[in-house]
């Protein structure tokens, strides 16, 4: 194709091969956005490659671009949300389910109250945060009670900016806002002696708050208009349902008639929107501090949920939040270091079984840079299955798209011991 039917900016973007974009196909999902020669997206981060979507783009004479590796992709000197905003949206909460305590139930006003609250503040995002911006949440909290709506605001905040970066249009970005911001209403059916328990609850204490996504499905089914017609999408439902499932440990609640799945087998089958809402509420609650638990450093969450690949939530969607919202929750530093231990997953297919079996190794990051901080230059000295030392080799995870980061060691044992190994 002729230089000057190239519309897109050649400085920021590289053109790619059908054949390399292929090797990325299947379940893995894209950390980058694929465009064509005029710069429209073709595939948007968070997403996974077709294959006959691709031959069709390409049968049309679509090029393939995608980001050149650089420093200066996104600026992270201002905040994506005005912190007004989020503070007088949490005060609006705080009357809401104050009322909603009392009753019980959300009337349609009150519904669409919130869904209007948030509408508003999705529709004053600016273009240029979508690949950088500061994103603060609501963190000074003076009174314990006023954690739960802050909660809720922050968790529609964190789904709604990781939608919208993802390049996903504006009324998606809308119904995951509206879906984390409603994630816990259930919790205001629960006594609230027992939610701001400091320490370990009981077990009849335990069972009346697990209950709270049932509830909370109860509550959001239960909303209905004028007519009578319920009003409530089935995914904001859903997700307040399920964003307590976990992939390998046990989560809640779950189906008697599912006990012939694996955990796993049920965590893949719940909606997309519910998994990732889960790790939302993960990150907020490890970073928000209460009476009796200090939060976390950003840092130290990201490295933590990190650690939860493949335990409590799947490595794609672990990534997924990571590679979206690692950047602007960290203020635009990559939250692994140079010299880091981690440990490395890939699939490969036994010859014996001929089925897959994933492969875990163990690495040191050489070298890393902010846009791609979860897949930099690794030397692979450790395998970890055959319990064996392996000869060095090192690999840049930005090529090598079958190997991903699922651990990162923080004990000072463990590191001390991996050191020795490399000598």
């Amino acid at each position: 194709m002729d230089k000057e039917n190239i519309t897109i900016d050649t400085s920021r973007f590289q053109e790619i091969s059908i054949s390399y974009l292929k090797k990325l196909s299947g379940d893995k999902l894209l950390t980058f956005d694929v465009l064509d020669q005029n710069g429209n997206t073709v595939f948007s981060a968070g997403q996974a490659l077709n294959d006959e979507i691709l031959k069709k783009k390409s049968e049309e004479g679509v090029k393939f671009f995608i980001p050149r590796v650089t420093e200066t992709i996104g600026v992270y000197d201002r905040e994506i949300i005005d912190m007004k905003k989020l503070k007088a949206i949490a005060d609006d909460t705080a009357t809401m389910y104050t009322d909603i305590r009392k009753t019980g139930r959300m009337s349609y006003d009150q519904f669409l109250q919130s869904n209007n609250q948030l509408a508003a503040i999705v529709d004053s995002l600016r273009a240029e945060d979508k690949t950088g911006g500061v994103l603060s949440l609501l963190k000074e909290i003076k009174e314990f009670d006023f954690i739960t709506y802050t909660h809720s605001v922050n968790v529609g905040v964190l789904a709604m900016i990781l939608v919208y970066k993802e390049l996903s249009t504006g009324d998606k970005v809308k119904l995951a806002a509206l879906a984390g911001y409603l994630h816990d209403i259930g919790k205001l059916r629960v006594d609230q002696s027992i939610i701001q328990k400091p320490g370990l609850l009981s077990y009849e204490e335990y069972k009346k708050v697990i209950e709270h996504t049932r509830e909370g499905y109860r509550i959001l089914d239960s909303v209905v208009d004028f007519t009578g017609k319920k009003v409530v999408p089935n995914i904001i439902k859903y997700v307040a349902l399920f964003h307590h499932r976990k992939l390998q440990s046990p989560g809640y609640p779950f189906r008697e008639d599912d006990k012939d799945k694996s955990r796993e087998a049920q965590y893949n089958e719940l909606p997309d929107l519910a998994r990732i809402m889960g790790i939302c509420d993960m990150y907020d609650a490890l970073t928000t501090a209460t009476p009796f638990r200090m939060p976390m450093s950003v840092e130290k969450a990201l490295r933590y949920i990190l650690n939860l690949s493949n335990y409590l939530y799947s490595t794609d969607d672990v990534h997924r939040f990571i590679k979206v919202l690692g950047l602007s929750l960290n203020k635009g530093n990559p939250f692994l270091r140079t010299g880091d231990f981690v440990m490395l997953e890939s699939e490969k297919v036994s010859l014996d079984t001929r089925k897959k079996i994933r492969v875990y190794e163990i690495a040191r990051i050489e070298d890393i840079s902010r846009i791609n901080f979860l897949n930099p230059r690794v030397m692979i000295f450790y395998d970890v299955v055959r319990n064996k030392k392996l000869n060095n080799i090192t690999v840049d995870l930005r090529y090598d798209t079958s190997r991903r980061i699922v651990r990162v060691f923080e004990s000072t044992r463990i590191k001390e011991m991996l050191l020795r190994q490399l000598k």
